[in-house]
């Protein structure tokens, strides 16, 4: 096995069995006929995506849209560099006061709008959400607090009582002190509170029984943090999870992680035509057939909009992206990597355990580190979920896959080479060092000062290393990834990215922990850093669709549009009637 480009850790199997590998013909369709060095490469059909699908359907659609989105945008897309910049693409923001996004259309010749570190990874209800170390996921709704940062507990008499001390163990109910340290008086089953519930997140003020089975509360107390379940248990996250509302990333070269989420013109119309009511969506699913995707052109056109690219039907990109400062150091050449230049809030780094924005940004260069492509096509309006980084990001766990000889192939954890996100050096990989619990400030989890913590990509084809098809799986990804890389013109940039999986549902019905297939267990090292779920078994643990499902849609229904956590929150590019 060699490695795919010279700057490369990450070594790409080239002698897995050719189960989902592209041909020379199909590849050479994806550029028009020829291909050519970090030429143009056509986005896949999605309209026309079989029916009678395998799962290389799948990952090679995946291939071929992540080739598509960083290609050259063509002239019909209204300038920039690459087409996933291009107006053809709108950024979305984060969430504002009133829990709402906006869209601002890439221009021509514009940089990137400013880009901020990671938020947390949020649930089917907007909320934050944790893991368990069962896999299981969870959302959090924050307790009561006092101006002091003390949590406020419900006591026996209905009454809101503040907690200055937790005693917990795992599997049990704690037991809360007050501040003369006598213990709170609670009921038996401390109920989630709908007046809390109605500040966070309005739309759980009449939470149901199912919906509150899937919440914690979370309680905190002097620098500690409880997370308590629907039946008033403790729960216990998995690493680096406890005490945070959200994970910060370093690289080695000791520049943050920067994050941005995209929506293409299809998406962007359909929303705003279903929103204002000039689209039908009965079934509040997104647009999959020649006929849905015909009204969301009309409509486009009706403002004067023409879009170039129909066929590649709803698609959602986030992006991860770090400073280019620092790589050479490295041994990583920036020239290995796809830039852009932007702008990143400047911080106050002076006390090492607590960083402080200036409120001042500065104009950087930086490097794509991680891509999720997300999209709909014929029969999956779940949308396909697929995931691609860096070579150069992180070192693989142990992982097996089958040769082209029908032999089992034993790959070993990487021990060596230069890493953005490892030095190697940590026997317990994965630990969140820093966090948003101050926000806007970055804060040190321990005493520990504010740095790159050390990434293990733990399931390295998003599989768990005990499933049953596990070497199925693995060996059709590595397929897959290993032809695109190696049909490609030495020196395209594009090589050095790597399709590490992705993940449906069967018939593209509602989510469900028993429909969702392909590799299912997938998670972006510098997306899903700290939250790649490690269960009682290493084929345990959380995927996409942990927060991306469909909450209490009807099962053996079409997957609705509350799989996309930004569809319902945006803000229309039109008011309505205008």
């Amino acid at each position: 096995m060699l490695m795919t480009t010279a700057q490369a850790q990450t070594v790409v199997p080239t002698n897995a069995q050719a189960l989902c590998a592209v041909s020379p013909q199909t590849f050479a369709g994806w550029f028009g006929g020829n291909v050519s060095l970090n030429g143009v490469v056509n986005p896949a059909n999605s309209i026309a995506f079989p029916t009678n699908n395998t799962d290389c359907d799948f990952y090679q659609w995946s291939a071929q849209m992540f080739l598509w989105l960083t290609s050259p945008a063509p002239s019909t897309y209204g300038g920039n560099s690459m087409v996933f910049n291009s107006p053809v693409f709108y950024n979305v923001s984060g969430l504002n006061a009133e829990n709402k996004r906006t869209y601002s259309q890439n221009l021509p010749n514009v940089p990137l709008p400013l880009l901020n570190i990671r938020s947390a990874q949020v649930g089917p209800n907007g909320l934050q959400r944790i893991t368990d170390k069962t896999g299981h996921s969870f959302e959090v709704l924050p307790a009561p607090q006092t101006e002091k940062g003390q949590s406020l507990i419900k006591n026996s008499a209905g009454k809101f009582v503040e907690i200055n001390r937790i005693e917990a163990q795992e599997g049990k109910k704690p037991s809360f002190f007050d501040s003369a340290n006598k213990k709170i008086a609670v009921p038996a089953q401390q109920n989630m509170d709908a007046t809390v519930a109605a500040k966070v997140a309005p739309h759980l003020l009449t939470m149901n029984t199912k919906v509150a089975k899937n919440m914690v509360q979370a309680f905190q107390a002097n620098g500690k943090t409880v997370f308590v379940d629907s039946l008033g248990n403790t729960i216990e996250p998995t690493q680096g999870q406890a005490g945070s509302l959200s994970g910060v990333l370093l690289g080695q070269n000791q520049s943050l992680v920067y994050y941005a989420t995209m929506v293409n013109d299809v998406f962007a119309f359909f929303q705003t035509g279903v929103a204002n009511g000039n689209i039908s969506n009965p079934n509040n699913v997104f647009p999959t057939t020649q006929a849905e995707v015909n009204a969301v052109v009309n409509y486009a056109a009706s403002k004067g909009v023409k879009i170039p690219d129909q066929e590649a039907l709803t698609m959602e990109v986030k992006t991860a992206w770090i400073d280019t400062t620092g790589l050479d150091a490295l041994g990583l050449k920036a020239s290995n990597y796809i830039t852009v230049n932007t702008s990143v809030p400047l911080y106050n780094k002076s006390n090492p355990l607590l960083w402080i924005p200036t409120g001042q940004n500065k104009p950087v260069k930086l490097a794509l580190v991680g891509m999720h492509v997300v999209g709909s096509t014929n029969g999956h309006p779940e949308m396909i979920w697929a995931t691609f980084e860096h070579l150069s990001n992180t070192p693989n766990a142990a992982y097996s896959y089958t040769s082209n000889t029908g032999a089992t192939v034993n790959v070993a954890q990487d021990t060596t080479g230069a890493w953005l996100f490892s030095s190697l050096k940590s026997a317990t990989p994965n630990v969140q060092l820093a966090n948003f619990k101050a926000s806007p400030n970055i804060t040190a989890n321990t005493s520990t000062p504010i740095g790159p913590s050390d990434t293990l990509r733990w399931k390295a084809w998003g599989s768990g290393s005990d499933a049953a098809n596990v070497l199925l799986e693995n060996t059709e990804v590595i397929s897959t990834t290993s032809s695109v890389l190696n049909q490609l013109i030495k020196g395209d940039v594009r090589a050095n990215y790597m399709l590490t999986g992705a993940t449906w549902t069967i018939g593209g019905k509602t989510v469900t922990a028993t429909n969702q297939v392909g590799t299912n267990l997938l998670n972006n090292t510098t997306m899903e850093t700290y939250d790649q779920g490690i269960g009682s078994t290493k084929s345990s643990g959380s995927n996409c669709f942990s927060c991306h499902s469909n909450g209490s849609q009807p099962v053996n229904q079409p997957a609705n549009t509350s799989v996309s956590h930004i569809y319902n929150t945006l803000i229309p590019l039109y008011p309505k009637n205008k």
